[in-house]
């Protein structure tokens, strides 16, 4: 099921939460947060109701800050006036349609409005007729709700359908009032709301003012006449409107022409993840998409052309206080400058990448390290290594959750590399037992060049029978074939491989102790290279185990080769004499694949039937 950020259930209700902006806490009362009740108990509802609420809320962001830094205009075009008025009269019927779906606001609003609809009507629309009673004619006065507690789904109660509609009714008719006088200025103060919502300002002066107010005041007579309507029983939709990036706006576009493609940060992010120039992680796509709606929540619909470095600066500004850890921030940050890149250079629809140089400083506060001996006994003296009890969860892969962590402190292998093997993927070269870390299998990944390698069989996993376990599954897997996974009952994520395994482990090493964040699998890497450096193993026979890029000279990087024996010798110095001999366990780890142990079969014999 989809989730909504910020969704949360106190009680037996829904909420979501909303984080203001900073820039723009003191327009909202100086909150930095708002937890809006979503009315309901049903998980699916909720989510439909807070991913609506949540898109109003973020459009309003971005309207309130364009009104915060209105620009004003020399003169206001044929298709800028449309706009404006398309706008008014849509705020008109989205109010009147928000006012009836929210029972408490109703209620509320109009009680509030009974005693001061005459004094403040002609501050703030300027759409009364002079000398008009206190309350309008047609609008009774409404009772106090005695049941505030009401079923929200039985709607609006009689006496507030009267009232409300006797208030349309008066609305309406001030509007026709207006209208048939040419009386432009009731609604100059609506048409300069709608245009600070655009990032503009004018006044009465401005050029084309008149008669986008013309075309203002006719949209307004219709929305309150549709208004009217409703209170009828009549299906008056609210019209939807253009969104700054269409609207002609000079603030936010090269052209007022108000039509054509506006290219967003969205629209390169969908053609980066369908690219077919570099292969697409499941996690790569899911992160750089975290990034960009989180870019849209404070910029919504931003074309491409309005990306600045004053943007970017204050954006990172803006990371920098409402992610969690600057880690967070940086990669957030790194993703939308990847796409800008990619939309100047690859897509060529930007003239230059405008964030270049921009950085989030990010340093490492729980950093990796080598496991410690203690940590490798808690780890390793528990009935799984010595006695051979195969875990129950799905994710921990029963024999995989025995042989994958003796094969990280073994080759140093990253847990996404050994997930991924195959029975192809161990094999016997120069008379040396080794596993193949590819991607040429189907669904295998490989980090990165460096990683396709060969690694030598090291001798302590020899002893406690992992080639004659991988002689059990072949002859056990389906018909014999040579190509099925070398771990039948873990279950691969595609794309990430390692994840539900990882998940496991993470569970397992927290039994036993082990309940910081590191170590983790991944430290086991960080735990064979001190052991080979000790042991005089140059650091680059060390990459060539570990799958890591050369970082020597030009003459070591292209000239330097390495004989298997070489990389078996690094292996072989990979040693724990504090941890003691583990015991043989072989026999409970066979897991009824037609072997016996003892009489497996060896790796030889299936090298010599491929």
């Amino acid at each position: 099921m989809a989730k909504v950020e910020g969704l949360n259930l106190r009680g037996s209700r829904f909420y979501v939460r909303i984080l203001i902006p900073t820039d723009l806490q003191a327009t909202y009362d100086g909150k930095a947060r708002v937890n809006l009740a979503l009315g309901t108990g049903d998980r699916r509802e909720a989510i439909l109701r807070a991913t609506t609420l949540r898109a109003q809320w973020l459009t309003d962001f971005e309207e309130t800050r364009r009104s915060l830094n209105a620009q004003a205009v020399e003169s206001i075009p044929p298709e800028l006036a449309a706009v404006l008025a398309e706008r008014v009269g849509a705020a008109v019927l989205a109010g009147d349609e928000a006012l009836r779906a929210d029972l408490p606001t109703l209620a509320a609003v109009v009680r509030e409005t009974q005693a001061r609809i005459q004094a403040h009507t002609r501050a703030t629309s300027r759409l009364t007729i002079p000398g008009a009673p206190a309350t309008p004619v047609g609008i009774a006065p409404l009772a106090p709700d005695g049941n505030p507690d009401r079923d929200p789904l039985a709607g609006t109660t009689e006496e507030e359908r009267r009232w409300l509609a006797g208030l349309n009714a008066h609305m309406d008719g001030t509007a026709a009032i207006a209208l048939a006088g040419g009386n432009l200025a009731v609604v100059l103060p609506l048409a300069q709301a709608e245009a600070r919502k655009l990032g503009l300002t004018f006044d009465a002066r401005t050029p084309g003012a008149r008669e986008a107010l013309a075309a203002c005041l006719k949209a307004y007579r219709t929305a309150r006449r549709g208004a009217t309507q409703r209170d009828a029983g009549e299906v008056v939709e609210t019209p939807a409107v253009r969104s700054p990036s269409t609207a002609g706006c000079p603030s936010t576009t090269a052209s007022c022409a108000g039509t054509g493609t506006v290219r967003t940060i969205r629209a390169v992010f969908d053609r980066w993840r369908q690219s077919g120039a570099a292969p697409r992680s499941g996690d790569s796509v899911a992160a750089y998409g975290r990034a960009v709606a989180q870019f849209e929540g404070q910029h919504p619909a931003l074309p491409l052309d309005a990306f600045t470095g004053d943007l970017g600066d204050s954006y990172r500004a803006w990371l920098l206080a409402n992610c969690r850890t600057p880690k967070t921030a940086r990669d957030r940050l790194t993703a939308l400058k990847s796409l800008l890149k990619y939309a100047a250079e690859r897509l060529e629809w930007m003239p230059r990448q405008p964030w270049r140089g921009l950085d989030i400083k990010a340093p490492t506060t729980d950093k990796r390290r080598p496991w410690t001996v203690e940590e490798l006994k808690a780890l390793f003296h528990t009935p799984l290594f010595q006695a051979g009890a195969l875990p129950e969860s799905p994710n921990g892969g029963r024999e995989a959750a025995y042989w994958l962590p003796l094969l990280g402190i073994y080759t140093g292998a990253r847990l996404g590399e050994l997930c991924q093997l195959r029975l192809t993927d161990v094999q016997e070269v120069e008379g040396i037992p080794v596993l193949v870390l590819t991607d040429e299998g189907e669904g295998q990944r490989i980090k990165s060049e460096a990683g396709r390698r060969s690694v030598p069989i090291h001798s302590e996993l020899q002893r406690l029978g992992f080639l004659d376990f991988v002689a059990a599954t072949r002859v056990g897997a389906s018909g014999g074939a040579p190509d099925g996974p070398l771990w039948p009952s873990l279950k691969v994520r595609e794309g990430k491989p390692s994840d539900y395994f990882g998940r496991w482990f993470r569970e397992f090493r927290r039994a036993q102790g082990l309940t910081d964040t590191r170590p983790d699998f991944h430290c086991f890497r960080h735990t064979v290279r001190p052991l080979m450096r000790r042991a005089g193993i140059s650091e680059e026979t060390q990459d060539k185990v570990t799958g890591h890029r050369a970082r020597g000279s030009i003459g070591t990087v292209v000239y330097g080769h390495w004989t298997l024996r070489e990389v078996q010798a690094a292996v072989e110095a990979i040693q724990y004499p504090e941890l003691g001999a583990l015991p043989v366990v072989l026999a409970q780890l066979a897991v009824g694949l037609h072997t016996d142990t003892g009489a497996h079969n060896n790796l030889a014999l299936h090298n010599s039937q491929l």
